[in-house]
């Protein structure tokens, strides 16, 4: 498998910043801080932690819970309540993994805090007040931190917390052996960990900030091609600094004279992956640039092709395919094709054209990849303006069935299910980041549906019921499929399609208590099934034209589905 070289790898060293956020007052008015985190350490990670800090000797924890957050949807993956816990007699406290030495809270053996680009919260409340997957928010936030190693900046994650700052735990290049530590002036910096011990002097760090701007192919032939890696730095003309390299030819500007500029490290050669390094003064500066494969694109017609070729490997699709979302979200676009779909994951930009939905776009290029499961098109260039423009796709229309039966097929694509009830989880409207099971029409059969678009426009407004549902099927955890609406288009309410409403069913009386009567116009054969709100038929009537005994019923709604010559209707049964 190639390996995908991640672009403008951030590696700040140690720069000072401003914190929006202020310390969390206890119960007692005692200044409670994060003051400080580990998430990656070499191999399996067994030694994570987070660290609180009270500004007095064992201070109460009461009321408070810590909340971590994943960047890839901006939602809670963990809570952790605080109440009956005190700071040790230095003030201090530690949540992390079971091997750490005096953890107070032990989370499990390993990889119990994600590495970024992720989050920590403090908030005022219990665990059970964000369960997870609940979406960032500033509501009852006492103090966050956003972090990475070495990742973009999540902006929709930093906005959620009302942070401006990401910070780097590999800003020095040494992510598995530095911590982010927090400073007197309520910034932070990386350094040696020093859980239970008084932080580092921040102020006694690297003035130089050294990041990766690009690593690009010299050529790209079926021969040994070379490439170049483009560094910038800040901070220089502080120290003597020596720069080194353990491949390639360096050149371009001394950051021992010159304030701002750029190192060059050209000719290496592709698949060999090099360290760099820059040292002086405070700084000891390291990185790895993982190694480009300079090959020529292979050629693939579609998407089916695209979809069965090798992670890694670059590709180029040749033939057209549509444009059937976009979100602002790592500039990421579905497209679909004749054959199949699959997700643009553009992380880097590189697509500079705009496009519409229904655009078509051939000669797209990138990476084939895969997160948690799903398969992504990375692209590393862009394909030029729409090939064509006003393009309509239609949804599949399928059955439950059909997507779990082969769920993998219907990944990425548009498809339309008819649903007539919706679990809302006790809530009055839809909510970014939340799994919403619904139950199928006729067969009863459960799906969930997901607000994955944390920005469509239907966030906010009120639930709709007995709806046709159109959206994607996207794939997260390796193996667990949604379907999540583009936008307020995507429903379409049941009691607009005629040809499936029977003329003049009604049932009454309802709210009942042992008896209703189905009617019709028709009064011809009219068979109903009764199904609960978790999608269970309870009842089944053949010829129920006339009064039927639902005295077996327990309190509560129900969904009646009837059908008669062919036609369907569906309403809702209260039972007192």
């Amino acid at each position: 498998m190639k390996k995908i070289t991640l672009l403008f790898t951030l590696l700040v060293a140690g720069a000072m910043f401003a914190q929006t956020n202020t310390a969390v007052k206890n119960s007692n008015g005692v200044a409670i801080v994060i003051n400080e985190i580990d998430a990656d350490q070499t191999g399996t990670d067994e030694m994570e932690f987070i660290e609180l800090y009270s500004d007095g000797a064992s201070a109460s924890l009461d009321g408070l819970v810590v909340v971590l957050f994943n960047g890839s949807d901006d939602a809670s993956y963990n809570a952790i309540d605080l109440t009956g816990f005190s700071t040790d007699a230095n003030g201090y406290f530690l949540i992390g993994g079971d091997a750490v030495p005096g953890v107070d809270i032990a989370l499990g053996a390993d990889n119990v805090i994600q590495n970024g680009a992720d989050a920590v919260g403090i908030y005022v409340g219990n665990a059970v007040d964000y369960p997870t997957d609940t979406p960032a928010t500033e509501t009852s936030l006492q103090q966050a931190l956003v972090y990475g190693t070495s990742d973009d900046d999540d902006v929709e994650l930093l906005a959620a917390l009302g942070e401006t700052i990401q910070y780097d735990e590999n800003i020095n290049g040494n992510k598995d052996t530095e911590s982010i530590q927090r400073a007197a002036d309520g910034t932070y910096c990386v350094g040696a960990p020093t859980p239970r011990a008084t932080n580092i002097d921040c102020n006694a760090t690297c003035p130089l900030s050294v990041f990766v701007v690009s690593v690009d192919c010299d050529a790209v032939t079926d021969g040994v091609d070379t490439y170049t890696t483009t560094l910038s730095f800040t901070g220089g003309g502080t120290a003597a600094y020596t720069i080194t390299a353990t491949e390639g030819t360096i050149s371009g500007d001394n950051p021992s004279t010159v304030a701002d500029g750029s190192i060059i490290i050209s000719g290496v050669n592709e698949g060999v992956d090099f360290d760099y390094s820059v040292t002086g003064g405070n700084c000891d500066i390291t990185n790895t640039i993982n190694a480009q494969d300079c090959e020529p694109a292979t050629v693939v017609n579609n998407i089916a092709e695209l979809r069965a070729g090798v992670v890694g490997n670059v590709y180029t699709l040749s033939g057209e395919a549509i444009v059937t979302f976009q979100q602002t979200f790592r500039n990421q676009k579905f497209i679909e094709d004749a054959t199949a779909a699959i997700l643009i994951d553009d992380v880097n930009g590189n697509i500079t054209s705009i496009y519409s939905i229904g655009d078509g776009v051939t000669g797209i290029t990138g990476f084939l990849g895969d997160f948690n499961g799903m398969a992504q098109f990375s692209v590393i260039e862009d394909a030029g303006a729409a090939s064509s423009t006003g393009n309509t796709v239609a949804p599949q229309t399928v059955t439950v069935a059909q997507l779990n039966a082969n769920p993998n097929d219907y990944e990425s694509e548009l498809v339309q299910l008819d649903i007539f009830n919706i679990d809302t989880n006790g809530d009055t409207e839809w909510s970014s980041g939340i799994e919403y099971l619904m139950i199928e029409n006729g067969s009863g059969d459960q799906y969930t549906f997901r607000t994955t678009f944390f920005d469509a426009d239907y966030i906010g407004e009120p639930f709709m019921q007995e709806v046709f549902i159109t959206g994607l099927i996207t794939e997260r955890d390796n193996g667990s499929y949604f379907i999540t609406a583009r936008s307020l288009d995507d429903f379409t309410t049941t009691a607009g399609v005629a040809e499936n409403n029977i003329e003049g069913f009604t049932v009454t009386p309802n709210p009942a208590k042992t008896q209703v009567t189905f009617s019709t116009v028709a009064s011809e054969i009219l068979n109903v099934a009764i199904y609960d709100v978790t999608g269970k038929q309870v009842m089944n009537i053949a010829n129920a034209q006339g009064t039927v005994n639902v005295s077996n019923l327990t309190t509560g709604i129900y969904i009646v589905r009837a059908t008669e010559n062919g036609q369907t209707s569906i309403a809702k049964l209260v039972i007192e």
